[in-house]
């Protein structure tokens, strides 16, 4: 820590007064920080005098000039605001998520680790789960922390709304819509170079039989993806086939098994009777209550298998750079709307 950077953000007028007169409110659905400041006493400010930048001369003889801690608080609030958070999540923050709901209180320890440690180029993460398990809120916890804390531009989308701009869009350029809006490339243009993209809702609505959404998703994930200092993190409802344990099946004889070879259906409940045990062993330390049989195991497989994937909702060359720029973590808990107020995580 260094002790004149303490020194100036405690004698510092404009910073003092920030970090004690800020509230996050509603403002058109979006969260937006409001900081009042006494300006006539910033004025009379021993620090800056008012300036709000300090003069400073470098080893060399040179004299510099640097924002004083309260201009870069200011600027980092602006970038909360600017990053376009719901409303309903303006005071999200990893201290007020509450993981007692999980299944793994510490499977979000890498995410958190990550935000904190933040540094340009870093991997992402793609949050997995069912509606209500959190995932939004860990979302515009990061960007809060990023940008109040570390002061790194973020912009949060939630890519179901956004397909629903991009539509709106065309009727009212074609002439069906009441006022001129955003083409589709001045609706994408910002979340293709911003630092940290946050990208919710990732594969909702999506299909792929959909083009709109299809060239959407394709256009921010292969823009991003080319450039390797961008960072994305990403929450979906759809499990990977890697994390649902499509692919473990998979590979273990499950397509083998319906081909009616009496060999390979053996094979099949052999390794499935294995796996029935194993599972049962682990599911007792979850929410989920141990399977009473191997049908039961053997139903929840074919449920696993016949589910719609993330691979299912975006092209294969999507996917296959999605899995390249964020790594996935599976949030398992249920869904915090109908649990105990004592028990919601947000």
């Amino acid at each position: 820590m260094n002790p004149d950077l303490e020194q100036s953000k405690s004698m510092c007028v404009l910073y003092a007064q920030l970090m004690k007169h800020q509230t996050a409110v509603n403002q058109n659905g979006l969260a937006h920080i409001e900081a009042r400041v006494d300006e006539d006493a910033v004025r009379g400010c021993p620090v800056c005098g008012g300036l709000r930048h300090l003069e400073e001369h470098d080893a060399q003889g040179y004299r510099r000039v640097r924002p004083c801690a309260g201009t870069n608080a200011l600027r980092r609030i602006e970038l909360f605001n600017a990053a376009r958070v719901p409303a309903r999540y303006k005071d999200s923050s990893f201290d007020n998520f509450i993981t007692r709901a999980l299944d793994d209180p510490k499977a979000l320890d890498t995410y958190i680790k990550k935000i904190r440690e933040f540094h340009k180029g870093v991997t992402g993460n793609i949050l997995e789960g069912n509606s209500g398990t959190g995932k939004t809120h860990m979302l515009c916890a990061g960007i809060r922390y990023l940008t109040l804390e570390l002061g790194i531009p973020c912009r949060y989308v939630d890519f179901s709304a956004l397909a629903s701009e991009a539509r709106a869009s065309y009727a009212s350029n074609s002439g069906y819509g009441p006022n001129p809006m955003e083409s589709e490339w001045e609706l994408l243009q910002p979340l293709l170079s911003i630092p940290v993209l946050f990208l919710d809702e990732l594969g909702k609505g999506q299909g792929l039989d959909n083009r709109l959404e299809q060239r959407l998703i394709d256009e921010i994930v292969n823009r991003r993806y080319d450039n390797p200092d961008l960072t994305t993190f990403f929450a979906s409802n759809f499990l990977s086939r890697e994390t649902s344990g499509y692919m473990f099946y998979m590979q273990n004889g499950y397509a083998k098994s319906l081909s009616g070879d009496l060999k390979d259906a053996q094979d099949w409940m052999k390794f499935a009777t294995e796996r029935f045990y194993k599972e049962n062993e682990t599911r007792g330390s979850r929410t989920e209550p141990p399977f009473k049989d191997v049908n039961e195991f053997l139903a929840e497989v074919a449920r696993i298998m016949k589910q719609s994937h993330l691979e299912d909702r975006v092209s294969e060359r999507t996917a296959s750079r999605i899995r390249s720029m964020a790594v996935p973590l599976v949030i398992r808990a249920p869904d915090h709307r109908l649990l105990p107020d004592n028990m919601k995580s947000g």
